[in-house]
């Protein structure tokens, strides 16, 4: 049976000699395993295609246990971030990201419309790159299931504190009366909350331009690490560390 489909390259590896395995994010069937072969052969048609984070429309014929790579009609390969190494790595990092919180085969309509319109921004010059990742983060969340609760405490239904904490194993804040639920719970501001809940409200157009000071980027960095990392049971992701060395 052949499929055609619009999808993102998640990830790509050499599979024997010139054949390419693909991770790719498609809208029609989900993250799927994919063989292109041939495409590591010089002047192959398919090398565009497979690689990280290229947007492509491909054909594809779907056999046992994976699919193959009839045919790949490239639409975008991102190349201003292949040469911005910060932009690159941050690519990388909503790549993999993305692969972790996909099931195989289950498809993601606005996780998929997501991490488009973020590469295409991304690309972009004179962004702001950290309230963009940070909307990333927790948008994709959001639309994997696991929206944080931002609208008081996630224990008690508590809406106001003189002091709130964020428990990723709660999945949301917890307010001064019920700390003990969660003693590794992260000190969170209400401004950090504030933005939080404008990200998940906004559209990624709105956020683009956002100027965020460094103390609240890393706050609200730290506490969705520690949500990401819990719910995807990853203990890092190298594509971030490498863009935040840089």
């Amino acid at each position: 049976m052949l499929i055609t489909t619009e999808g993102f390259v998640l990830r790509s590896r050499k599979y024997r000699e010139t054949d390419g395995l693909l991770t790719i994010f498609t809208r029609k069937v989900g993250k799927i395993n994919a063989v292109a072969k041939g495409a590591y052969r010089p002047k192959s048609g398919l090398l565009a295609g497979v690689q990280p984070f290229s947007y492509s429309e491909f054909v594809l014929y779907k056999g046992r246990s994976l699919y193959t790579i009839n045919q790949c009609d490239v639409k975008e390969i991102f190349y201003p971030l292949r040469e911005d190494l910060k932009k690159l790595s941050y690519a990388a990092y909503l790549a993999e990201l993305t692969g972790a919180v996909t099931a195989e085969g289950q498809t993601n309509n606005r996780l998929f419309n997501l991490l488009g319109k973020t590469l295409y921004i991304l690309k972009e010059n004179d962004i702001e790159i950290n309230p963009v990742v940070r909307a990333f983060e927790i948008k994709l969340m959001n639309y994997s299931g696991y929206r944080p609760h931002l609208a008081g405490c996630v224990h008690c239904a508590n809406k106001q504190s003189t002091s709130w904490k964020f428990s990723a194993e709660q999945g949301g804040l917890l307010c001064s009366s019920c700390l003990n639920v969660d003693p590794s719970a992260i000190k969170v501001r209400n401004t950090t909350i504030k933005l939080a809940i404008y990200l998940l409200a906004k559209d990624m157009e709105e956020i683009k331009n956002l100027k965020i000071s460094r103390y609240l980027n890393n706050e609200l960095k730290n506490v969705l690490k520690r949500y990401i990392l819990t719910y995807t049971n990853r203990y890092n992701f190298k594509s971030l560390e490498i863009a935040e060395k840089l």
